[in-house]
């Protein structure tokens, strides 16, 4: 009676030992697809950058800090090891390419600033090894809705190094009313008096002429 509980029992512990091989954990493939690649934020981002840009352009996705930068000459197999390592564990949420030559300009990494992203909090490892390449990195917070001229005003001036694009202002004519011939005064005649007919059509440009916006972007 005691050689068949034995066995019994052994065949129990065989039979889930087998089971616990056969499991999730030990499964080299546990996948299953994925129904999004990208987020919406990241897909309307994306798409409002190349807006922005033009088709001189390409931007690509989640690409690796180490697919951007490498160990330069001189540096120790040990240093140069440790920071390639740390680097294939980085990457960058967009990465801006001359379209023809594929040639790398600068980066963008999008903030969730409601605490729901690892990147809340900047990494100096990604943001010292771009300086150090000379890669411009910009930080954008995300948010429900941008405009495509604050992002082109945002990637001119600070990735790309263009100066930004004048805003297109309206008004800058003088309505035909206003305009009157200059009258001919002699100089010692001329006081520098604006009349007020003069400083009332000043008034009435400078409300037409908005200020310059200033980007908000950068986070």
């Amino acid at each position: 009676m005691e050689l068949i509980l034995f066995a019994m029992i052994s065949l129990i512990v065989i039979v889930a030992l087998l089971a616990s091989r056969l499991n999730d954990n030990s499964f080299p493939f546990p996948f299953e697809k994925k129904n999004v690649v990208f987020t919406a934020a990241e897909k309307n981002f994306q798409n409002l950058v190349e807006q922005a840009l033009g088709q001189k352009y390409r931007v690509i996705n989640r690409v690796k800090l180490s697919d951007m930068v490498t160990i330069r000459n001189g540096v120790s197999s040990k240093a140069g090891q440790t920071a390639t390592n740390n680097a294939d564990n980085k990457y960058l949420d967009f990465v801006i390419c001359n379209r023809d030559s594929m040639r790398l300009l600068a980066a963008i990494d999008l903030v969730d600033t409601q605490g729901r992203g690892y990147k809340v909090k900047k990494d100096w490892f990604v943001s010292g090894a771009l300086e150090a390449a000379t890669i411009p990195h910009i930080r954008i917070k995300v948010k429900s809705n941008y405009s495509l001229d604050e992002i082109r005003a945002c990637i001119n001036s600070r990735l790309l190094g263009h100066t930004a694009p004048e805003p297109k202002v309206k008004g800058r004519i003088i309505p035909a009313p206003l305009v009157r011939a200059r009258s001919k005064v002699k100089p010692e005649n001329n006081t520098g008096v604006i009349t007020p007919a003069a400083a009332l059509a000043q008034a009435n440009i400078n409300r037409q002429i908005p200020a310059p916006q200033q980007a908000a972007l950068p986070h």
